[in-house]
């Protein structure tokens, strides 16, 4: 069986230095909660990141709210914005 790869994940202070954070994943809550998993869900998503809204959250998928969409906008020539919409 393959080793589970775990992304590392730092809390970064005003001064600019990384503490290091243990955890599976982050959740981030805006008007909806956005979960980022920091191991992949499967190995050929090795290498990328995957965020799960609403019932996609474990421990939520029996949830039956309304769908959550995750607006994606460019911003600089590195940064996107993503927001979720509860409809």
């Amino acid at each position: 069986m393959e080793k589970e790869h775990k992304y590392r994940a730092f809390a970064i202070a005003k001064d600019g230095t990384r503490q290091p954070i243990e955890a599976e994943s982050i959740i981030i809550q805006l008007e909806e909660d956005i979960e980022i998993s920091l191991i992949p869900p499967h190995p050929v998503f090795q290498g990328k990141l995957t965020l799960a809204t609403g019932s996609a959250i474990q421990g939520r998928e029996n949830e039956r709210e309304g769908a959550t969409q995750l607006i994606i906008e460019p911003g600089a020539s590195n940064v996107i914005h993503i927001t979720p919409k509860k409809y």
